[in-house]
């Protein structure tokens, strides 16, 4: 009877281990990237070699010897999809984990809590360090070093939109069109006027002035119309422009695509033009490719590093190491790749992967592991109790 106790004790030792693992799932119910576990449980047997009545009752000869737990088995399934409005928040939308750098240590997690720290690393809430592959194939950190600022640039194309009344010899002062805004190498912003004089036979001369006051006269040009829209070719008026300190640089105006010549009054203006100045970093987002992407305050926009995502030949290879991360044991394979690229998911923005702990399912095993425990802690009072009687028969010979 002095087995049964042992077996007993196996049993509360067994579903203690249980608890601490339900525990465990339930005080992470709302840890991003939590995956939870089960405890596995085994029998355990010693054989009987008494040769006595369970072999020659056709029995396999052999006696329970109690509880024993065989480790855990994590969940990986995904977890609910939770909305937080910050767009350096990343959900992965199918497979692939994220692959960060602890410490030396590689490890691998579906929380997507990510942030730009003091030195412009990409980290997760723990200050791991969230790796990319670079155009080696190489897992290296995400950082912002050089995307600081954007440099300026030189315009070269303003595009030039609406109507140039075709009604009078020289257009009025509203037919003109002032403070067409353009860029030096510099990025320095400068403005230009444009005066319009009919030349008879659906031309007109374009004579573009210095948008400072009595400017001076940077170039000239014709443009050609045939039933109100420019002639192939005859749509482009060129001219230069120096400032101080910058060497000349040479602009086209663009009468090509949306300017026409009616009688109506004209309604001419700047559409577009490819010039800008220095900028300074504004914002950085994650693309639904992994993609850093980092605005400026110039307009433009630039892409850096590419996220790292993991796949493996066998997830029973990955143990739990605290912070929704895993380190991979054993041998299969680490395959790397790209989000929305071959069989690794897409990212959505704004979103986190919360835990996948099943709230219903925990709570009964909760009640398991209590009734377990409680059953087995019966098994050794009635084994007491019974050697305890074995004890007494000896007072009462």
């Amino acid at each position: 009877m002095f087995d049964t106790i042992y077996i007993g004790t196996s049993g509360l030792m067994g579903h203690a281990k249980g608890l601490s693992l339900v525990g465990n799932n339930l005080a992470n119910v709302n840890t991003p990237g939590f995956k939870s576990a089960q405890l596995q449980f085994s029998d355990l047997f010693s054989q009987n070699t008494d040769g006595g009545d369970q072999q020659r009752n056709g029995a396999q000869g052999s006696l329970g010897a109690g509880l024993d737990t065989l480790g855990s088995k994590i969940n990986f399934k995904p977890g609910a999809d939770q909305s937080t409005g910050d767009a350096l928040d990343l959900s992965i939308n199918g497979n692939g984990m994220y692959t960060i750098r602890r410490g030396e240590d590689l490890l691998y997690t579906r929380a997507g809590d990510f942030q730009f720290d003091a030195s412009n690393v990409l980290t997760n809430s723990r200050g791991d360090h969230v790796l990319s592959l670079d155009s080696a194939g190489k897992l290296a950190d995400i950082n912002l070093d050089g995307l600081g600022t954007s440099a300026p640039k030189a315009t070269s194309s303003v595009k030039i939109t609406g109507n140039l009344t075709s009604t009078v010899a020289v257009p009025p002062v509203n037919a003109s069109l002032n403070n067409v805004t353009i860029f030096d190498p510099n990025g320095v912003r400068h403005t230009v006027n444009l005066s319009f004089k009919n030349m008879g036979d659906h031309s007109y001369t374009v004579t573009v002035t210095d948008g400072v006051t009595n400017g001076a006269v940077l170039g000239s040009g014709t443009l050609q119309f045939a039933a109100g829209t420019p002639l192939a070719g005859a749509g482009m008026v060129n001219f230069d422009y120096a400032s101080t300190g910058v060497e000349p640089f040479t602009v086209a105006l663009d009468f090509s695509s949306n300017v026409t010549s009616q009688t109506t009054v004209s309604t001419l203006s700047m559409a577009s033009q490819n010039g800008y100045g220095t900028g300074v970093r504004t914002n950085q987002t994650i693309s639904s490719d992994g993609t850093v992407e980092v605005a400026y305050s110039n307009g433009q926009t630039v892409k850096g590093a590419r996220l790292a995502l993991a796949q493996f030949d066998s997830e029973q290879d990955l143990v739990q190491v605290g912070g929704s991360a895993f380190a991979k044991q054993g041998t299969s394979l680490v395959h790397y790749g790209f989000a929305g690229a071959d069989a690794y998911g897409t990212l959505v923005a704004g979103h986190l992967e919360g835990s996948n702990v099943d709230l219903a399912s925990e709570f009964s095993n909760l009640i398991l592991m209590q009734r377990g425990y409680q059953a087995s802690s019966h098994v050794i009072s009635t084994a007491n109790d019974m050697i305890q009687q074995l004890f007494d028969m000896k007072g009462r010979t």
